[in-house]
């Protein structure tokens, strides 16, 4: 396989999860809120600092994601105990909703891949597919 065609199966697959994860969210959330949902079911109520921290991206991003998951009415937010300035993400009941949704749409996949492969070609692609992962997170 050619470097060209490595690239372009790579975003082959990136495209088609996209849109298999948008079918499965009429709501149009994008990648980037997504992120922000699942880091507060992950790690908890977080700031917007925090979100920040942990995802890698701008505060100004965070808070334009925020305000399209209020709008929704996936996250809420409330004052810091600590620092009565600073606002307190958490996940709304119908954001942790959605979620579920997604995950259900993650196990769909899932189980279509499951099918489609062989037991060695299953361990093949969780093997290669951890390289792959480790190789585009190793300088974050």
């Amino acid at each position: 396989m050619s470097f060209k065609e490595l690239e372009n199966t790579l975003s082959l697959l990136q495209c088609t999860l996209v849109a298999q994860r948008t079918i499965s969210s009429p709501e149009k959330v994008t990648w980037a809120q997504y992120d922000v949902m699942e880091m507060l079911r992950l790690q908890g109520d977080l700031t917007p600092s925090d979100l920040s921290q942990k995802l890698g991206i701008s505060r100004q991003n965070v808070s334009k994601s925020l305000r399209a998951l209020k709008k929704h009415q996936f996250v809420s937010q409330y004052q810091s105990e600590t620092d009565k300035r600073e606002l307190v993400t958490q996940l709304t009941p119908e954001g942790e909703e959605f979620l579920s949704r997604a995950a259900t749409g993650r196990t769909r996949n899932a189980e279509k891949v499951f099918a489609s492969l062989d037991d060695d070609e299953q361990r093949q692609f969780r093997i290669l597919s951890r390289k792959v992962i480790d190789a585009l997170t190793r300088d974050q």
